[in-house]
């Protein structure tokens, strides 16, 4: 009789475990990454690829591979009461970063290296363009 009981109670719990723990997996969407690759030369910007879906994280590898510090900057904009958006950083020659921007709305995101997007050399600026959400991406 202890054993059945025991049985019982060992049933019990799996049922209620295995139904929560199959549905924990499905309701969470996998983070998506965009591998954006972005070499400063001094003279110019590469940026590869230059697009992106809307709901990813945008992971922008940037290398200066350039003699002299560059400042680069993506999505840089002024919101007021010193906040911005995007980043602007100084990169020294040779320095690799990694960093990360959710790319939550649709449209085109400026970057350019120099003092500002309209001081900076044609070759040194441009837009990233987030497009429409991915099958993949998580939901607002």
């Amino acid at each position: 009789m202890r054993f059945a009981s025991w049985l019982v109670v060992v049933l019990a719990v799996t049922a209620i475990a295995v139904p929560a723990a199959v549905s924990a997996v499905r309701t969470t969407a996998p983070n998506v990454y965009v591998n954006v690759h972005i070499t400063l030369t001094g003279s110019k910007v590469i940026v590869t690829p230059k697009s992106g879906p809307r709901g990813s994280a945008a992971r922008l590898i940037v290398r200066n591979i350039s003699k002299k510090p560059q400042v680069f900057a993506f999505n840089y904009t002024n919101l007021g009461n010193g906040v911005h958006s995007g980043f602007l950083r100084r990169f020294k020659p040779g320095e690799k970063a990694i960093l990360l921007l959710y790319l939550s709305a649709r449209g085109f995101l400026p970057y350019y290296s120099g003092p500002s997007y309209d001081k900076a050399k044609p070759a040194a600026r441009g837009k990233f363009l987030v497009g429409n959400q991915c099958t993949l991406c998580n939901p607002d």
